[in-house]
């Protein structure tokens, strides 16, 4: 039977076995505090409905099934217990001590933690976990709760008032602790003996795996105010909850803003429409990464959850990172845009023979499309200058068991796209061109030296601190798996991009928004500011150029005021993606996914903008 309580009750509690005696005229006023339970020893029933009103602040099972209840004006009661436990919390009790946690590790035995405003005590506890627990103290800070789940050993979470720490926890509840804990602090964790878990922090939480009764009267206290102080499993799948008061006032919660308005309903909800399985998000305020989270799996099927660590394949979004590099070369090597790229590539570029010969496909023209390099070089008519049909400017990337060819390959069409050459008169239309930003990446390796990963880790990513950001075919850190329309793995989880500059980067929302944060401050600054670019040129990376839409590799709008941005977005085989900044307001978002579906980032992108009001 599920059983609620809200009691009143005034005077002292009874002093009963384990009880602590409070003097009547020191005892707080008992109030109405909220409490439910279902399948807990009928002792531990009693005495919690007796002690609620004073405030829970601890409530624990032993692994044999001991129960122990704290109240936030000294009273206890225990049963079952370690004796040492026992002794040691009454210890501190009586030294004045609030208690804030009891915990005990799954293996039994004499192994415990109580944790209170002035200190903590612990005995049998994983090494590492008590050397956590104790630098909390050392730096000042009080731990608020210790939670293990039941597997056992170096597994455990560690809540301060400051933050969280958690090893070898589910990966989806480490994912929601991240989740929770902009604006707001996780306050308890909670693992059943049958597997799930819950998170609380303060105002918010969630849940996987639980008893649905005790999911409903979790809802039922956050519905009604109430914050979910205490929640404790005991190893026969009962369970109590209790609560000591109201939500304290906090700040807005943008991020659970932002997850409630994502295409008419939640993130998860607009996930499983479109069948992507993860996303990751980063939002940028005051030029500083304001919050970021994953949602979802690095693969569908896989326990790993997506994390803002995750790098993604960021496809398209290639091209705008990479204008960051070829500016930079432009820069060190004091070469204007205005120069012809063809004595820059070590090689011929075609052109057909309706091309005027005295066409220049400017490096200017190439960063912004106008180049007369069309698509993958596929038009119709085919042997067309003017009045064709070309589509995109994409590549389809190489899968399991292909060769990979070389970029001199991808130019001579040897891969498994045409060959590059132009199209039309340089200058005479806009077309999107991938084949374009080949051309790129051969002038940068050409003229470094380097292959472009090196060149943009060494000149790039390094003086930014973007540490998950490669353009190597297969960088060595955690990579998402794409999937199809229809929710799947892709075959070898990721295609393989030569076409690096165009397709092939790799990277996370926080680095996005590291470079995000950083373009809208040199941007604004009245004078160059660290970094690898100088003012004046991340002042051409953003301001029109030959196309009017763009700046140099980034599409902009709205120049000449406050909503000023910049953008590209991105979508390679089982990946899509969008960045977004906007450097007079300080602010910006990247959002990285691993389905096949762009209307989604695009709803998630939206809902971003509409909660902080960005036009």
């Amino acid at each position: 039977m599920d059983r609620r309580r809200f009691l009143t009750l005034t005077g002292t509690a009874a002093v009963g076995a384990g009880l602590a005696a409070v003097d009547p005229g020191s005892a707080a006023q008992a109030a109405g505090y909220p409490y439910a339970d279902s399948g807990v020893p009928a002792e531990a029933h009693t005495k919690t409905g007796e002690l609620a009103p004073y405030g829970i602040t601890a409530f624990a099972f032993t692994p044999s099934n001991g129960w122990v209840v704290v109240t936030q004006d000294g009273r206890y009661f225990a049963r079952g217990i370690p004796d040492a436990c026992f002794a040691e919390l009454g210890r501190m009790i009586g030294n004045g001590t609030k208690i804030h946690c009891v915990a005990f590790p799954p293996e039994g035995g004499d192994r415990w933690v109580i944790t209170g405003d002035k200190g903590m005590s612990a005995r049998g506890l994983p090494d590492e976990c008590h050397q956590r627990l104790t630098a909390c103290y050392d730096a000042g800070l009080q731990v608020v709760d210790v939670a293990f789940p039941p597997a056992g050993g170096n597994r455990w979470v560690v809540a301060d008032t400051k933050g969280h720490y958690a090893r070898g926890i589910d990966d989806e509840c480490y994912q929601m602790m991240r989740n929770l804990t902009h604006g707001r602090r996780v306050t308890r964790v909670a693992f059943p003996k049958a597997g799930g878990w819950v998170v609380v922090a303060q105002d918010e939480f969630h849940a996987r795996g639980i008893d649905d009764a005790c999911f409903q009267e979790l809802n039922d206290l956050a519905g009604n105010g109430w914050q979910p102080h205490n929640l404790a499993f005991s190893p026969t799948g009962g369970w109590s909850v209790s609560s000591r008061g109201k939500v304290p006032a906090l700040p807005a919660d943008r991020v659970r803003q932002v997850e409630n308005a994502v295409g008419g309903g939640t993130v998860w909800q607009r996930m499983s429409a479109w069948k992507t399985p993860g996303v990751a998000v980063a939002v940028v305020v005051g030029n500083k990464i304001a919050w970021s989270t994953g949602y979802g799996w690095l693969e569908a099927g896989s326990g790993a959850a997506a994390h803002p660590e995750t790098a993604f394949q960021a496809a398209s979004i290639s091209k705008a990172v990479a204008s960051v590099g070829v500016l930079r070369l432009m820069q060190t090597r004091k070469l204007p845009l205005t120069n012809d790229i063809r004595p820059y590539l070590g090689w011929t570029l075609p052109r057909r023979s309706c091309v005027p010969a005295t066409g220049v496909p400017t490096i200017d023209r190439v960063l912004t499309h106008r180049a007369g390099v069309i698509g993958r070089g596929s038009t119709s008519p085919a042997g067309a200058c003017s009045g064709f049909d070309a589509g995109g400017g994409g590549f389809a990337g190489y899968g399991p068991g292909a060769t990979v060819p070389s970029l001199l390959q991808v130019m001579n069409g040897e891969g498994n796209s045409p060959g590059i050459e132009l199209t039309t008169a340089p200058g005479a239309g806009f077309h999107y061109s991938g084949a374009g930003f080949v051309l790129l990446q051969r002038m940068v390796e050409q003229q470094s030296g380097l292959p472009l990963a090196q060149y943009m880790d060494k000149e790039v990513f390094a003086p930014l601190g973007m540490k998950t950001s490669s353009y190597a075919l297969s960088p060595g850190f955690e990579l998402a798996a794409g999937h199809t329309a229809a929710g799947a793995v892709i075959p070898g989880r990721r295609n393989r991009y030569p076409e690096s500059a165009a397709a092939g980067l790799y990277t996370n929302v926080l680095d996005l928004c590291r470079l995000v944060s950083y373009l809208n401050r040199a941007w604004t600054a009245s004078g160059d500011i660290a970094g690898p670019l100088s003012r004046a040129s991340v002042r051409t990376l953003l301001s029109a150029g030959p196309e009017p839409t763009m700046g140099r590799g980034f599409f902009i709008a709205g120049a000449g005021t406050k909503s000023f941005s910049y953008t590209h977005d991105g979508s390679n085989y089982g990946f899509k993606s969008v960045v977004k900044g906007y450097p007079e307001l300080g602010a910006g978002y990247a959002v990285l996914a691993n389905g096949n579906n762009m209307t989604l980032v695009n709803e998630i992108a939206s809902a971003i903008r509409s909660v902080y009001g960005w036009a």
